[in-house]
């Protein structure tokens, strides 16, 4: 994967989320995307930084963005994350690392 680059779109990639279906930036080209890399599901920080998501979800859709979570944890990992703080954004997995590096 390309290093990205200020002012620069950012390198294409796809995701499975968290139903198994695959998720691919370019696919969104012309939306506003934001990214959100964390370290882990249900770890302290990263799940109060997630729930502050949910809390606020509205703000998130109100501007039309295109919101998802990106961290290595797996599939199955990601959907038991998502129903247990009912989590309405996507979540992507990147089990070997290959986007957040």
């Amino acid at each position: 994967m390309g290093k990205p680059t200020i002012n620069s779109p950012a390198p294409d990639f796809t995701l499975p989320d968290g139903d198994g279906n695959q998720w691919c930036l370019s696919e969104q080209r012309g939306k506003v995307v934001v990214l959100l890399f964390y370290p882990g599901d249900e770890t302290p920080i990263c799940t109060k930084q997630m729930c502050s998501v949910r809390d606020r979800w509205d703000d998130y859709t109100a501007t039309g963005a295109e919101v998802v979570g990106i961290s290595s944890d797996s599939v199955e990992s990601h959907r038991k994350f998502s129903e247990h703080h009912k989590l309405p954004l996507r979540l992507l997995s990147d089990a070997d690392a290959n986007v957040a590096t």
